[in-house]
């Protein structure tokens, strides 16, 4: 026996297949071509999900299919059926622009599912060029659509040129808009703006993905790291606590790895690789004399602690590698979007990155760059 939600839904589903057969009887006896193709085409389109769950295990939820349904009723019936569209250009152009903002979203939704998943690894601004061209694709198959319809049954959907244009221009017009809409959301890490019912069925749904991007090993992106140098993202210490020209104990050290993790947080992000030195050689963890790798990796979280802050620890991830049969630590840092003071010996020093070097901003160049970079903290 049915649940009660999914009993719910089979009597909606049924009563709208009733209502669209109904539909088709109408516009068959008032010679009306189409509405007897809607009708047809939305009759089919509720077996659908039925059938993706039978024949591939694809679940859709149930709210989904009934919101679906009730809008392409609604659709056909205002339309066609009762004329609530003629004579009015405004309400057409109203409807253009809803439906590409409609198919704008649903592109948005799978890029950042995509995104979510990682399936895909994209920056904001390629990002947003996908939503774009995904968006617009998705309109183009539309006015397609709408053009084999008048081939076909003479639906007169496309009366001429210049209308076809006018739709292919609103719809370029609601990809943009959503396209700006999902620079944002990727640039924030955000998913407000994805549909909930489309990330449910894709989350629940992996095959429709296809599978995920291979992962790089630490130790792979340690040796690109050096290949590349040093540069505003990647910084080269020799060592965690050690002075290696006096060969002891020494908390500049220490703080010279804080400054450089406060600055990549400040600016856009960066890894640090300690147990290199500034020309590439590998030196190895062994000078700092840590019992193992716990007591390692403790320290430095500890030292996050008391000199940046617990909130920042998600923003920074460190492992520990090995390559060349020498130990290597990893320190990948993020973007922080909350300005990040170092607080050392009772001061509180605020860095940023300027190409391979950690500076200090002090006074008006320190209001100035936070007023600029952190407009939310004013």
């Amino acid at each position: 026996m049915p649940s009660q939600p999914r009993a719910v839904h089979l009597i909606i589903t049924n009563l709208i297949r009733l209502i669209l057969f109904l539909t088709f009887i109408y516009a068959t006896t008032s010679n009306r071509a189409l509405v007897q193709a809607v009708a047809i085409i939305a009759f089919v389109i509720t077996f659908i999900p039925a059938t993706l769950n039978k024949l591939f295990h694809i679940n859709i939820p149930a709210s989904f299919e009934i919101i679906y349904l009730m809008f392409l009723y609604g659709l056909l019936t205002l339309g066609e059926l009762r004329g609530f569209y003629h004579g009015s250009i405004w309400w057409s152009v109203l409807m253009t622009f809803t439906a590409s903002l409609a198919l704008g979203f649903t592109a948005l939704s799978i890029i950042h599912v995509l995104h979510k998943t990682n399936r895909i690894s994209t920056n904001p601004i390629l990002g947003a060029i996908l939503i774009f061209a995904l968006a617009l694709s998705f309109a183009t198959l539309w006015e397609i659509f709408e053009f084999t319809l008048d081939t076909i049954i003479h639906s007169g959907l496309q009366t001429d040129l210049i209308d076809t244009m006018q739709d292919l221009s609103i719809n370029l017009l609601g990809a943009l808009l959503v396209s700006i809409a999902g620079y944002n959301s990727l640039k924030n890490k955000t998913s407000i703006l994805a549909s909930t019912f489309l990330t449910k069925i894709l989350e629940k749904n992996p095959l429709l993905l296809g599978p995920k991007r291979k992962e790089q090993s630490p130790r792979k992106i340690v040796d690109e790291i050096i290949q590349i140098g040093e540069t505003q993202k990647i910084e080269f210490k020799s060592s965690i606590r050690t002075n290696l020209y006096t060969n002891q104990f020494d908390k500049r050290m220490e703080n010279e790895i804080l400054k450089t993790i406060t600055a990549f947080l400040n600016t856009s992000g960066g890894n640090l690789l300690v147990g290199i030195s500034d020309n590439k050689e590998i030196l190895g963890l062994e000078h700092d004399q840590f019992p193992n790798d716990d007591k390692l990796n403790l320290h430095i979280t500890n030292l996050i602690k008391s000199h940046i802050g617990n909130e920042f620890l998600p923003f920074i991830k460190s492992t520990i590698v090995e390559t060349q049969n020498k130990k290597i630590l990893l320190i990948i840092c993020k973007e922080s979007k909350r300005r990040v003071f170092l607080k050392y010996e009772n001061k509180e020093e605020f860095y940023i990155r300027n190409g391979p070097a950690s500076i200090k901003l002090e006074g008006t160049a320190l209001i100035d760059y936070i007023n600029h970079k952190f407009p939310s903290a004013n």
